[in-house]
């Protein structure tokens, strides 16, 4: 008697199943493959802190076989107790919130000797949504935080010698300011006695080469101030506080009163807004820009300076101030040059000035954290948009 029995399913279930044990193969070769050819340290632990998985960049590290190593714990792999016992608190930490741990530290390597280290435990789930085991990644960081340690310390070197170079030329130009003075003041002196001795016995030219000395000394009087004003803007922070931009101009209104009566200028503003600053910054940026304007204003054409304010557009925290006056403007071209040191666009003949006004105005904008910028058209006056927030970030200006 012959029996026949079918066995189609059961081949093609040895099939199914033979394809799936490859598949897991593959990824299990691939898997090693990547950790094991990674510089960095992977491993796993099961719940009761030992190794089930350790990849060759850390059996390295240990300087031990897998045989010696998986299935070990902490301590036997040669943590020091303070070091096994953290790993074991972040574990449970890990297991009661399911959340990933990151942290920070020194291990020694085997050949390398103490190394840093920055690592990542992150729990596994099972399929009941529990945690089953912990994987971490662990990267060797020591050349990284040499080179950080290395640039914080250059910086703090760096820091102090500008430190001392800043101190350096402050004192400079204090002490450069006064010794500078005192000959001009001298000449200053000398020749009004000369003017006092020889009155009424000068010719013309005697008498007009005396005023250009007068108004040589004058302006070196002047630049000496600007020099020292522009090299001590940065010394020491300033708290901010409320300022009243209107309160500003009526006190410069008062203190150019004589130069606004003599040319019959005219400040025109009104609702100016209130803005978080230095006061005295402030109010010397304001005074600079309306000084300029009285100073370059059209011959025999009274100044006429409109101030006035907007918040500006897509960003509500900043405010922008219009200064514009109808004095002699300048050409577009030299919009970029204006605000540089020393920079004078007019003759210094026709026209006082130390050519550091403008540049001062731009150091005091900056150090509220705004901008500034110059608009002018030749014979048709110039415009100042200063771009200002209206609360500081910084406890400091």
């Amino acid at each position: 008697m012959v029996t026949t029995e079918d066995i189609t399913e059961s081949k093609q279930s040895e099939i199914t199943l033979k394809k799936a044990l490859d598949a897991v193969e593959k990824q299990k070769r691939l898997y090693d493959s990547i950790a094991n050819n990674t510089p960095d340290l992977v491993y796993v632990f099961d719940l009761g802190y030992h190794f089930t998985f350790a990849n060759q960049a850390l059996l390295s590290m240990w300087g031990k076989t897998a045989e010696d190593a998986i299935g070990f714990g902490l301590r036997e792999n040669g943590y020091e107790e303070w070091h096994a016992r953290m790993h074991e608190q972040e574990i449970d930490e890990i297991v009661a919130k399911k959340k990933t741990i990151r942290g920070t530290v020194s291990f020694p390597h085997a050949e390398l000797g103490s190394r840093v280290y920055d690592y990542i435990l992150a729990p596994v789930f099972n399929e009941n949504g529990e945690v089953e085991a912990i994987a971490g990644i662990t990267r060797d960081i020591t050349e990284s935080k040499q080179t950080e340690e290395k640039l914080e310390r250059l910086v703090v070197e760096r820091t102090k010698e500008l430190q001392r170079s800043n101190e350096d030329l402050q004192q400079f130009a204090h002490v450069a300011s006064h010794d500078l003075k005192e000959p001009v003041r001298k000449i200053k002196t000398f020749i009004n006695r000369l003017e006092e001795q020889l009155k009424g016995k000068l010719d013309e030219s005697s008498i007009r080469f005396i005023e250009r000395i007068h108004v040589a000394t004058d302006r070196m009087f002047t630049m000496i101030d600007g020099v020292l004003a522009y090299s001590t803007i940065n010394e020491g922070m300033q708290k901010p506080e409320l300022v009243n931009l209107n309160e500003v101009i009526k006190n410069i209104e008062t203190d150019l009163e004589v130069a606004l009566q003599k040319t019959d200028g005219k400040i025109l503003y009104k609702d100016l807004p209130q803005l978080e600053g230095a006061p005295v910054l402030l109010y010397q940026l304001f005074y600079n820009l309306i000084n300029n304007s009285i100073k370059f204003a059209k011959a025999n054409v009274p100044p006429q300076i409109s101030i006035a304010s907007e918040i500006k557009e897509n960003d509500t925290d900043f405010i922008q101030i219009m200064v514009t006056d109808n004095g002699i403007g300048f050409d577009p071209d030299y919009a970029g040059r204006i605000f540089e040191t020393f920079t004078r666009l007019n003759p210094k003949d026709k026209y006082e000035g130390t050519g550091l006004g403008l540049s001062l105005c731009k150091k005091i904008v900056e150090r509220h954290g705004g901008s500034i910028m110059a608009k002018g058209i030749p014979g048709e006056g110039t415009t100042f948009i200063i771009t200002l927030p209206l609360q500081q970030k910084e406890t400091g200006i």
